[in-house]
């Protein structure tokens, strides 16, 4: 077994698409937009963003919802990759500032069972979304729905009797915090970007999961 933890984020790392974008851009009220820039340019949370985005939804069937959800598509060798993880007894958790709703559906679609899934809480229910954050941090700088600095360090095996080197997957802002906590950063996007100009030493672009299963075969 080799002596290594996984950690990976879901919307544009495993998907193709960031799948919460897509779905405000199809269906929320336009003024998701402006909720999105307050996010971006820092004066809310990735949490306010969340909870104020899902109110901007008009009355949804679950046919529309899931058609949606089921329309997403991942990485063509994630499957295979996650496969491989699980031959080789290798920890994986998706660490995902998305919602469980929507990544447990879509692992379930592709025929992925038992992954360990850290994720804001979505019910929907006679039309409407409701959400809830089991991973918030109140301490997290970045005021996230998700703090993924906290999954990491509670979920890392570290102790006097065996260290695992930890492997994080990501693209985009909700990584930037965890990004120079981990011993291996796989990036793509704007989280590569970001490393780029941090100069992270552990840094790795990619485009593929099939690459960091070359990666970790060499280990």
């Amino acid at each position: 077994m080799k002596n290594i933890q996984v950690f990976s984020d879901f919307d544009g790392t495993i998907t193709k698409t960031d799948t919460l974008n897509k779905f405000l851009r199809t269906y929320a009220d336009v003024e998701w937009l402006e909720v999105e820039d307050k996010w971006v340019n820092g004066e809310i949370g990735s949490k306010e963003c969340i909870e104020e985005q899902m109110k901007l939804f008009s009355s949804m069937s679950q046919k529309i919802l899931d058609e949606f959800i089921d329309s997403i598509e991942i990485d063509e060798y994630f499957v295979h990759f996650y496969n491989y993880l699980k031959q080789e007894d290798i920890d994986f958790f998706i660490v995902s500032d998305g919602f469980d709703y929507f990544i447990n559906r879509i692992l379930e679609k592709n025929g992925i069972t038992g992954a360990k899934v850290f994720a804001n809480n979505l019910r929907f229910e006679d039309g409407k979304f409701y959400t809830s954050f089991p991973f918030f941090n109140s301490a997290c700088k970045r005021k996230s729905g998700v703090c993924k600095c906290s999954v990491v360090e509670k979920n890392k095996v570290s102790n006097r009797i065996v260290t695992k080197r930890v492997i994080y997957a990501g693209d985009g802002i909700s990584d930037f915090c965890v990004s120079d906590k981990v011993d291996i950063l796989f990036a793509k996007g704007s989280l590569l970007e970001y490393c780029k100009n941090t100069k992270n030493e552990n840094l790795i672009g990619f485009k593929s999961f099939d690459e960091i299963e070359k990666y970790i075969k060499r280990l």
